[in-house]
């Protein structure tokens, strides 16, 4: 666009100049093949077509319009000169004479006036058009002809107009005047004329669009030839100058004043440069510091949950080994419940299992959850992930990634590792593949392979990546992939909401027929399904 915008006037007196040509050049072969049309649709196909049936169709016309006409039926008059309408248009008078001329000659019908008529009859075209006399048909009773009645009596007279423009020149401005009239050959004019105008625009946007180009090429090259003519000035300038700068190096490389400046200018650089790295080195350790008590203050959170299971679990087995025998069933019962309650290797894992198991969902019983799930099973090797997460249409795999900072990455997020970049630059761990979308993608196919072995239902699988609120995801975003997500702990159940309500909606439209939880969860954990 800006170079069309930067057209000179030459340029643009040359664009107007082409499109100019092309426009006369294709109108005037647009008009030379709608006179072939005119020519093949009047003078020849159409007209022998109606001429040569013009004295059968006049006949039966006659004959038709007589009785009609007779009977006083204007209805069938009218629809017998709308049916025969064509390169002729028909009109009848009162006229009962077999003169040619017929004094006070009135218009009875003419065919349809909406029908596409040259132009309107009138009685000064009447005085030049062919006609047939209208008699009174014969009075049929009975099966025998009434004599009392006379027959072949005047009645009217038909006129036949011939509704043939006269040349292409008068057709041709009468359609100039109404371009959209479905006249005789006029819409073929009209196709004809806009296909034609179409391909010159096309042509001279084409045109257009090369000469843009090679303007634009040589453009380019009078700006190269430009910055060449500025970069080699800069180059002998900078020689000029460094051959000075060395002349008078030279000069003063002799003073032993200038050699003992030198060497103080040194020192101080060196002290100035010592300086940093003190401070470098200082501020180090204080990051250091900081992490370590970071990870201090995460440890002994951890440990506090750790030290809290564990009272937990010992107050369980008091009450069992004191409970009565009346009590003794329920105080195993919760032993039990105390022993399965899923164990985690951190503090964060425990705090998703807490979000996911107190949402409303989850309570109603519509979500369910399973903790260190191996999607691996009947192999040589394990496969634990940290979360799996189902209702009746999807499931998700939850990975858990303590990491906080910045998550970012050398190279591409799904070929390249992941870091955490704070403090400290970490690499985020992975069990499988080198990052954690190369984990979640390995336990995603190998649930693919458990669910083809078990499940009589589909799946969609999805995958999500999960960080601590206080981490940084902005760098790898919230999407990889159609079927892997990255979040925050925060924004987890509304991500796992949308991610359910959009496979409810494929799995309405594709298998409208779904288990229920229960039985999703039966057949994960390679139970007997109801």
């Amino acid at each position: 666009m800006r170079n069309f915008v930067s057209l000179s006037r030459r340029d643009l007196a040359m664009s107007l100049a082409r499109f100019v040509l092309l426009l006369v050049f294709s109108l005037f072969v647009a008009t030379e093949l709608n006179h072939d049309t005119y020519s093949d649709f009047y003078s020849k196909r159409l007209f022998r077509l109606h001429t040569a049936d013009l004295g059968t169709l006049a006949a039966q016309m006659t004959t038709k319009l007589s009785f009609f006409l007779d009977q006083g039926s204007a209805e069938g008059v009218q629809s017998v000169l709308d049916a025969s309408f064509g390169l002729f248009g028909f009109v009848i008078t009162d006229c009962k004479g077999l003169d040619r001329e017929c004094q006070g000659e009135k218009i009875l019908f003419t065919s349809d006036l909406s029908l596409p008529w040259q132009q309107t009859p009138d009685l000064r075209m009447l005085a030049k058009a062919s006609f047939a006399t209208l008699r009174r048909p014969p009075v049929v009773k009975g099966g025998v002809v009434n004599r009392s009645e006379p027959a072949g009596e005047p009645i009217g007279r038909l006129y036949v107009v011939s509704n043939v423009p006269k040349s292409f020149s008068d057709d041709y401005t009468l359609w100039l005047l109404a371009p959209f009239s479905d006249i005789g050959a006029r819409r073929v004019y009209l196709r004809t004329t806009l296909t034609f105008l179409m391909g010159a625009f096309t042509v001279w946007g084409l045109s257009e669009f090369y000469f843009a180009v090679r303007r634009k090429q040589r453009q380019q090259l009078l700006q190269r030839e430009y910055e060449l003519k500025q970069s080699v000035n800069r180059q002998m300038k900078q020689l000029a100058e460094k051959d000075a700068q060395i002349t008078r190096l030279n000069e003063e490389s002799g003073r032993q004043y200038e050699a003992y400046v030198e060497k103080i200018r040194a020192l101080n650089l060196m002290i100035r440069n010592e300086e940093e790295y003190r401070e470098l080195a200082e501020q180090i350790i204080a990051e250091l510091e900081q992490d370590r008590e970071r990870e201090a203050s995460q440890f002994s959170e951890e440990l506090t949950s750790v030290r809290q299971d564990m009272e937990r679990l010992q107050l369980k087995i008091r009450d069992f080994e004191e409970s009565t025998t009346l009590k003794r069933e329920d105080s195993y019962r919760a032993l039990e419940e105390a022993v399965r309650a899923p164990s985690f290797s951190n503090a964060f894992e425990q705090k998703i299992f807490e979000t996911i198991t107190s949402s409303p969902l989850t309570v109603k019983g519509e979500w369910r959850l399973l903790s260190n799930y191996d999607v691996a099973p009947g192999r040589n090797y394990r496969q634990f992930t940290d979360f799996v997460l189902f209702n009746k249409d999807a499931i998700i795999i939850v990975e858990a990634k303590y990491y906080v900072g910045l998550i970012d990455s050398p190279g591409d997020f799904l070929n390249d590792i992941w870091l955490s970049v704070g403090a400290q630059r970490k690499k985020i761990d992975c069990l499988w593949g080198e990052n954690p979308y190369h984990q979640l993608n390995e336990y995603s196919m190998s649930l693919m392979k458990i669910l083809k072995q078990r499940s009589p239902w589909t799946f969609q699988i999805f995958g999500v990546i999960l960080f601590p609120d206080e981490a940084d995801i902005s760098k790898v975003g919230e999407h990889l992939g159609k079927f892997y997500r990255v979040a925050r702990l925060g924004d987890l159940l509304p991500l796992a909401e949308s991610i359910f309500a959009e496979a409810h909606r494929f799995q309405t439209a594709k298998n409208p027929k779904r288990p229920r939880a229960e039985q999703v969860e039966n057949m994960l954990r390679g139970r007997k399904i109801d």
